[in-house]
């Protein structure tokens, strides 16, 4: 139509799992920071679906839209503000994506590792998964996810998921302000602010990863790497599952192969990078430091 701004894409459509997309806007703008905060994303090697974000009226708010490849479109979001509309991308991708993956156990993970494998380190909102993630990214580790983790139980191996990582206040806090978005960008972020992996440092990896442990992070007041039963192991991964409701018995039953195949640990957080020197020998890089005390099991 006639004195429609012209429909900027990122230039790329990415993978994100079993879900191809493309974003459009009519935001140039908001095209550019999609284009950074996803650029961790690989390739998409399907037909993509479009999300597109289109200005309104007001030029200050969107109205979210998804079209599928066979020319379905499905509303996703109104008046979505400059602040929040991240947010609502980055929550459409993620739940498309899971949904995605309908044969695998999908847990709320970050995914971090080393030469010998990676470790999904599982737990609720808030308990610093993707706190420890950047910190890990900061020193270069290989970077799978922030958020899902996706398993494949025959292999046991977890398939990349390099979603942009949401930090909150708190977050960057603890880790001392690790990055601060471009001025232009900064009106797109709010309390949460999304970050390529790559750009704090970290190995940003392609393929499956061998799974050598799973880990149940909690905040403590002094990092700690404890042993966990089959049980208990079973138990963080059931209640951290995004998966489990759909897929039952099935599902179950997968979560029951991973605590028989890789152990099982607690992680207090203490700060990041003292939880990280625990974590070093499992996925096989050197410690900063010694570890003083609540060091890995034998």
């Amino acid at each position: 139509m006639a004195g429609l701004p012209a429909v900027i894409s990122t230039g790329r459509a990415y993978q994100a799992l079993g879900f191809a997309f493309r974003f459009e806007s009519d935001d140039d703008l908001l095209a550019e920071v999609v284009g950074r905060c996803y650029s961790d994303m690989p390739a998409a090697s399907t037909s993509p679906h479009v999300l597109r974000a289109s200005l309104r009226d007001d030029g200050l708010s969107y109205r979210v839209m998804l079209t599928s490849p066979d020319g379905t479109t499905e509303f996703c979001g109104e008046g979505t503000t400059r602040s929040t509309v991240l947010e609502l991308l980055c929550w459409e991708i993620n739940r498309r994506a899971t949904r995605s993956v309908r044969a695998w156990p999908v847990v709320h993970a970050g995914v971090i590792g080393g030469p010998l494998g990676a470790i999904v380190v599982c737990g609720q909102s808030q308990s610093g998964k993707s706190t420890l993630t950047a910190a890990a990214a900061r020193r270069g580790w290989h970077h799978l996810s922030d958020d899902l983790g996706p398993v494949d139980v025959q292999s046991m191996t977890v398939t990349p998921f390099p979603r942009p990582m949401m930090l909150r206040p708190g977050g960057r806090e603890h880790l001392g302000q690790p990055m601060v978005p471009p001025d232009s960008h900064v009106q797109f972020f709010s309390d949460e602010w999304f970050v390529p992996a790559s750009e704090l440092g970290a190995t940003v990896m392609a393929a499956p990863q061998s799974l050598v442990a799973v880990v149940v992070l909690e905040w403590r007041d002094q990092a700690v790497l404890e042993p966990l039963s089959r049980a208990q192991t079973l138990h963080g991964l059931a209640v951290n599952s995004a998966t489990l409701k759909g897929q039952g018995a099935s599902g179950f039953a997968d979560l029951e192969r991973i605590v028989m195949s890789v152990p099982g640990y607690r992680l207090g957080l203490g700060t990041a990078d003292d939880a990280l020197d625990l974590l070093s020998p499992l996925v096989g890089w050197p410690q900063r430091e010694p570890v003083a005390s609540g060091g890995i099991p034998s």
